[in-house]
């Protein structure tokens, strides 16, 4: 069997990354993958402002005792003269500092004598309460790295370098179909030995939760000859076919044999979990990827195998698996000869706690907790241990 590390590594050498681009308006950008590096043009921000509300001032004119008069009033989006020696000036958050100045003083930290003197009661140190120019970004300095997927503080600095537009590589588009006479789809009444199509509905939502395109292929029938034009048309409109289940030996799953029809499979058995057989292959021109069928392991598989391909073929750069080291607040004596990773929640110390029920085919396990725990091969647990969690947030994203 192949290790997770082993399989995730072969996908992603055959994960060729997309290269048509799109002009994007800011109100479009979430969750698109950066095909250009963002450059600032200016520097950020442009002009020395005041970080607080108060007075700006010249630390050599601050004197031994008494007060200096205000000289001017200086508001956010206002101009400023320059400081007149011997005065401060009225200023507000972000207003530009005036010539002169080295130094603000918090309202806080001042008083008004009744002649109108400003007096400094708390010390000072140059620059202080000063944004300084270019602070933040300096002019031709990279904003943004191409390949990143963009979030709402991404956009938002985009449009502080005053860009209206940013050019990202086109969404992924993912062929997701179902497979089985025995199933129905949520809505309808179920006779005798049916179920309702649950994976198509969650692997749906999770490649939509990687800002790809999904077309939605439906629920197939367990016939060779539909199944394999239902691929042969999934081939020409989308760029990777998603399957679950139907890649077995048995008579009644025919996705198997219409892949190796219309393309080319391998099967690849994986030493996790739940999640142990996945297959790999290529239909015309478009990738496919068959997960297992039972809902749990198809999210795992999903989330360790087809997450990291899916982002590598949409531009992303950085896709490995975010995970925090937490201590495990349980044992299990008897070590798995695979690499496990067990649906778990963080009790109020931060230890992790699994779910009771483990059985792949529980789906509501995966709903009760908020991460996966990853049990290393081999490898015994003791209340303490640290272990590896992976906080659904970071595998869905």
């Amino acid at each position: 069997m192949k290790t997770l590390e082993q399989a995730t590594e072969q996908l992603l050498d055959r994960a060729a990354a997309l290269v048509e681009r799109e002009s994007v308006p800011l109100d479009a950008l979430l969750g698109r993958v950066l095909a250009d590096p963002i450059v600032s043009a200016v520097d950020v921000p442009s002009f020395e402002n005041s970080q607080v509300d108060g007075y700006a001032l010249r630390l050599s004119d601050l004197p031994d005792s008494g007060g200096l008069p205000v000289s001017q009033r200086i508001a956010a989006g206002a101009p400023a003269g320059p400081l007149e020696p011997n005065t401060v000036a009225r200023i507000f958050t972000g207003a530009p500092v005036p010539a002169g100045a080295d130094a603000v003083a918090m309202q806080e930290d001042c008083e008004i004598d009744p002649d109108g003197q400003v007096l400094v009661r708390a010390p000072l140190k140059q620059g202080e309460n000063i944004r300084p120019r270019g602070g933040d970004l300096r002019a031709g300095q990279t904003a943004l790295p191409p390949g990143r997927r963009l979030s709402a503080a991404d956009i938002g600095l985009i449009a502080s370098l005053g860009h209206g537009h940013a050019t990202v590589v086109r969404r992924l588009r993912v062929a997701v179909f179902s497979s089985g006479n025995e199933l129905r789809q949520p809505g309808s009444p179920l006779d005798a030995g049916q179920i309702y199509d649950s994976n198509r509905p969650m692997v749906m939502s999770l490649v939509r939760g990687l800002g790809a395109e999904v077309i939605d292929m439906g629920c197939l029938p367990d016939r060779l000859d539909v199944t394999a034009g239902a691929l042969a048309e999934a081939s020409e409109r989308a760029d990777v076919i998603l399957t679950c289940g139907g890649v077995s030996v048995g008579e009644e799953d025919h996705i198997k044999a219409a892949v190796q029809q219309e393309g080319a499979l391998a099967l690849w058995k994986i030493a996790i979990k739940p999640g142990k057989p996945f297959a790999f292959g290529k239909v015309g021109g478009a990738d496919f990827l068959g997960m297992p069928g039972n809902p749990v392991s198809a999210w795992v598989t999903f989330v360790f195998l087809v997450r990291p391909f899916l982002l590598k073929r949409s531009g992303v750069l950085l896709v490995d698996p975010r995970f925090h080291v937490c201590r495990a607040a349980f044992e299990r004596s008897q070590p798995d000869p695979r690499q496990e990773f067990l649906r778990a929640s963080l009790d109020a110390q931060g230890q992790v706690v699994p779910h009771a029920r483990q059985n792949s085919q529980i789906l509501s396990s995966i709903a009760e907790s908020e991460g996966l725990v990853e049990v290393p091969m081999e490898t015994p647990v003791r209340r303490g241990d640290l272990l590896r969690f992976y906080p659904f947030g970071s595998l869905l994203s």
